[in-house]
Order: C-alpha cells, then sequence, then structure tokens
C-alpha cells in the first residue's frame, strides 16, 4: 500500500511538469468519499479508486489533499 506521504512527493513532482489537474480532481472526489470517476477506455471501466487504490479509506485521499493543499 502507498503511503500519503509518498503520493504527496509523486505529485509534486508532476505537477512541476505540469500533469496533475486531472489527478487532482479524482484525489478530490475520492476525499468526499467518490470514487475518481470511471477510467474510460480500461476493460469494464472501472472507476479509478475501485482500479488504483482498492482498500484505500477516504481519510488517505484527505491527507493527500491536505498535503498538496487542495480544497475537498
Amino acid at each position: 500500500m502507498k503511503t500519503a506521504a509518498y503520493m504527496i512527493d509523486t505529485y509534486k513532482t508532476m505537477a512541476s511538469i505540469g500533469m496533475l489537474n486531472e489527478v487532482m480532481w479524482q484525489y478530490v472526489d475520492m476525499a468526499r468519499g467518490g470514487d475518481g470517476g470511471k477510467l474510460y477506455g480500461m476493460k469494464g471501466e472501472p472507476t479509478c479508486r475501485e482500479y488504483n487504490y482498492p482498500g484505500y479509506p477516504t481519510s488517505f485521499f484527505q491527507e493527500v489533499c491536505k498535503g498538496m493543499g487542495w480544497a475537498f
């Protein structure tokens, strides 16, 4: 399982090269208890949360959002 600190470091690096907008909206949605949206083009079109973060609690996404300065 990835830690919130690991994800914060990863996303701060991504922010410096302008690749973060979609990830931010997915995390904000999941921090609010949502699923992060469908991953279109994937077999069965799973949600971001069920495909990338199965079993992760909402508090994980809230912690990453706080660390990144994303309001949720």
